[in-house]
């Protein structure tokens, strides 16, 4: 018999991620945490265009489609407008939030940590996008 416990440390927080009013996409502080993020660790987005699904990925060190990771007043940030404006989305009305799901089995695929981006609901149904879950 294979018996697993599930710590609620584990569990406890949910990883979130923000698009900003300025387009930056911006981490909780619970997040940044979890993640181990630093200056010197960057990110890059990759979209399942059959299934409209959008991904995050951490990356150790940068390769030419990956984005600096900023810190401003203690916070971690990407300077994500001209690809969250290509893309559609339209959060100069408000914060568009997601929560990260992590999805190890695409590390080795995608070159890093993987998380699918879960847009959450919003009141504002124009500002929400089209993409699905995996």
């Amino acid at each position: 018999m294979a018996i697993t416990v599930l710590s609620a440390k584990k569990y406890a927080t949910t990883l979130k991620v923000t698009i900003q009013k300025s387009g930056r996409l911006g981490f909780t502080d619970d997040t940044s945490k979890a993640l181990n993020l630093s200056t010197e660790k960057y990110a890059k987005f990759a979209q399942d265009d059959e299934k409209n699904i959008l991904y995050l990925i951490i990356l150790d060190k940068s390769d030419e489609d990956a984005f600096d990771i900023k810190i401003s007043s203690g916070y971690y940030y990407v300077s994500t407008k001209v690809m969250f404006d290509t893309l559609g989305f339209k959060y100069e009305d408000g914060n568009i939030m997601f929560d990260l799901i992590r999805q190890p089995s695409l590390d080795d695929v995608l070159s890093g940590q993987v998380y699918y981006m879960k847009q959450r609901p919003t009141k504002n149904k124009e500002r929400k996008n089209d993409i699905t879950e995996p």
